[in-house]
């Protein structure tokens, strides 16, 4: 009985002098080449392994393994698709015969990983041989795991790059260090780590519940928090792993710094105006291609929105669709800025480039409802708008526009395909509080009244500047019940129609300044004009004003590119202030400068072609008779009345005026010709109240 006890203690003996020793009795070069013979077999590419190679069997199975490779197959930029400087792994024999893997220790030190897409849309990281599946289905089995524990598993200092050829992209990480947890399949795998991805610095937090359910393509849930740079993003996701994955759950995303992210993304924005800052939470829901978020709450640059969206990533640019309500839509950040501080006047126009190549990223149909609307100094109320982007054109259609107290409609078409964008529109509105309007478009808040407008242009360029310089297009105005503030016009008519004893320069500068003044205005019942517009030039054919004591005509040009003003109007006013006593005389009035400092004067050469004009010729007449009628000094009686009426140059023959006499030669008497002259220049001096010359 002692010999058998002594045998079997023997044996066991002489078993873990084998386990312990057999690892050592076992050169590499042994076992080496099967193990890189199978492992290609089974990956479908070649493998290889450093001479470094280590097995040990007791207290527990472990491998070590250095200069680890799978290559890549021909056709790809880079020559492996993953290469380890050192692989610890450490397994429990015993339990693989039940196919259950229990992993104590795996250690990836210094993995490079290379995930490629090339040209032709193949990509490297479809792993397996015909050959062993072929042999799997041909024997009937069907390699299943029936759990899987990890102890000490770790990626330590580890790199990778995603290559997309197709897309052009290009994703690098590096200084990867992650820890991940799971005590069996149905336990959570949790995992955390730390890296830099495009040299920014990152932080996963992910943790899946029972990732058998994974295996399994059923559903599962996943909590994410993952940061890059400034940008954060988190989710509680149920996901379906089946034949297409799809999500749904809760979501949050946060980039402070909306440049800078897109820059990470492989697609920079341009240099333009606005896309700062953007932030969303809501429900989300979809798939790789088609992404929902329904119960939205959205952040972009000054803008709070809520809404249902819908983006679409299949297509060559990404497409949002949807509803989106904004407490305020600012347009100012993605217009031109405004020109620096100026002296009091209206601003010049910018010349700065605008630059609208951010409507090129992204296509849209959206429709927006919000309480205001900012367009530079302009302020819209309670609007709706369906929102067109596609390929860098943004149609705009605005069927509810509120605007300084009423409504309208109207559209607007920006094509930003090319360098230099085109724009077009039409836009309507009525029972507009003109004072607010005028001092918010105009910058003077002079006119007051209800009032409705049209608009339709078209219009080019790249900024402020040459858009002005291109405007066409036609409008008109109809205001009612309002005034015109500091300047009477009936009243410089009333007193223009009480000249008695002729005009001159100080009559009319006493009669234009009594008319001007903050305490003045030209009430009216209805002003209305209509214009054309050519490559930024108004012409402006009629203008009518109408009230009980006032009715003007007129009609002129307004140059905008230039800002200059050129309008010749034309009152009637009633002789009293109570609107009795007939018509007094016409008396037009010349609005010339700029926009920034009109002047208001009386026409003198338009009053003289009128009833003055009239007045004019009397008292020549009267001076001369008509004996001289049909003589030449008749001629030249008739070109001197022109010169002054007409504004022309007259027929003058050169002599001098008011002598009586020719020029050098004092005792010679005037001819007949010169002394009509000199009664004509008598007479004009007269009603201009100069007084005869001795």
């Amino acid at each position: 009985m002692k010999k058998i006890i002594f045998g079997l203690i023997a044996l066991l003996a002489i078993g873990v002098a084998v386990v312990l020793l057999l690892p050592q009795l076992i050169p590499v070069s042994t076992y080496k080449p099967t193990l890189e013979e199978k492992a290609s077999e089974a990956l479908g590419r070649s493998v290889t392994i450093g001479d470094d190679l280590s097995i040990k069997i007791f207290p527990k199975a472990a491998f070590r393994v250095t200069q680890l490779q799978v290559d890549n197959p021909a056709g790809f930029s880079t020559p492996y698709l993953m290469r380890v400087e050192k692989a610890e792994i450490g397994v429990d024999l015993f339990k693989l015969l039940s196919k259950e893997v229990e992993i104590n220790r795996f250690v990836l030190t210094g993995p490079d990983i290379n995930i490629e897409k090339n040209k032709s849309g193949a990509v490297n990281y479809e792993l397996g041989s015909d050959k062993a599946t072929d042999n799997e289905e041909a024997s009937g089995e069907n390699p299943e795991l029936n759990d899987l524990r990890l102890g000490d598993v770790r990626i330590v200092d580890g790199k990778a790059n995603y290559i997309d050829a197709v897309a052009k992209q290009n994703f690098a990480m590096d200084d990867i260090d992650v820890d991940i947890t799971l005590t069996s399949l149905e336990t959570p795998f949790d995992a955390k780590g730390t890296m830099n991805f495009q040299g920014e610095p990152a932080r996963l937090d992910l943790v899946m519940t029972t990732p058998g359910k994974v295996l399994r393509k059923e559903e599962t849930n996943m909590k994410l928090a993952l940061d890059v740079g400034d940008t954060s993003m988190g989710g509680d996701l149920k996901i379906n792993f089946g034949d297409k994955v799809s999500f749904s759950g809760p979501v949050n995303f946060n980039a402070p710094n909306l440049p800078a992210l897109a820059a990470l993304a492989g697609s920079p924005l341009p240099e333009a105006p606005g896309f700062d800052k953007f932030s969303v939470s809501g429900q989300l829901s979809g798939n790789p291609d088609l992404i929902n978020l329904s119960g939205a709450t959205i952040k972009f640059d000054d803008v709070n929105a809520t809404g249902d969206l819908r983006l679409a990533l299949s297509g060559a640019r990404p497409k949002a669709t949807g509803t989106i309500r904004a407490e305020a839509l600012d347009l100012r950040p993605y217009l031109p800025p405004p020109p620096a501080d100026t002296p009091a006047g209206f601003p010049a126009w910018s010349s700065e480039k605008m630059d609208l190549s951010s409507l090129r990223t992204i296509d849209a149909d959206l429709a927006i409802s919000t309480a205001n609307i900012y367009v530079n100094d302009i302020v819209f109320g309670e609007s709706e708008m369906t929102l067109k982007i596609q390929n860098g054109r943004m149609t705009a259609d605005i069927p509810k526009m509120a605007m300084y107290e009423g409504n309208g409609s109207g559209r607007m078409v920006v094509n930003a395909r090319s360098n230099v964008p085109s724009f077009a529109g039409n836009f309507t509105m009525s029972k507009v509080n003109a004072e607010p309007f005028c001092l918010d478009v105009l910058k003077t808040g002079n006119l007051l009244g209800l009032g409705g407008f049209n608009f339709n242009f078209t219009a080019s360029g790249a900024s402020q500047a040459a858009i002005m310089s291109s405007l066409d297009g036609n409008g008109g105005f109809d205001v009612n019940d309002g005034a015109l503030k500091g300047f009477n016009i009936a009243k410089l008519a009333r007193t223009a129609s009480g000249f008695k004893e002729g005009i001159n320069p100080a009559t009319i500068t006493n009669a234009i300044s009594s008319v001007q003044g903050s305490g003045e205005s030209t009430d009216f019942s209805s002003f209305l004009s209509k214009f054309t517009m050519t490559n930024g030039v108004m012409n402006v054919p009629t203008i009518n004003m109408d009230s009980p004591i006032l009715n003007m005509i007129g009609s002129g040009t307004i140059d905008l590119p230039n800002q200059t003003i050129d309008l010749r109007l034309e009152p009637t006013a009633s002789l009293n202030a109570d609107g009795s006593g007939g018509n007094g005389l016409k008396v037009p009035v010349r609005v010339t400068g700029t926009f920034s400092a009109p002047k208001v004067a009386v026409d003198v050469q338009s009053l003289l072609r009128g009833a003055a004009g009239k007045r004019l010729r009397g008292v020549i007449d009267g001076a001369v008779g008509d004996k001289l009628k049909d003589s030449p000094a008749g001629g030249l009686l008739n070109g001197v009345l022109d010169n002054a009426i007409g504004g022309g140059t007259g027929n003058n023959s050169g002599s001098d005026s008011g002598t009586g006499t020719k020029e050098g030669d004092d005792k010679k008497p005037a001819s007949a010709e010169e002394q009509v002259e000199e009664a004509a220049k008598n007479a004009i001096g007269s009603l201009f109240g100069r007084k005869k010359k001795k």
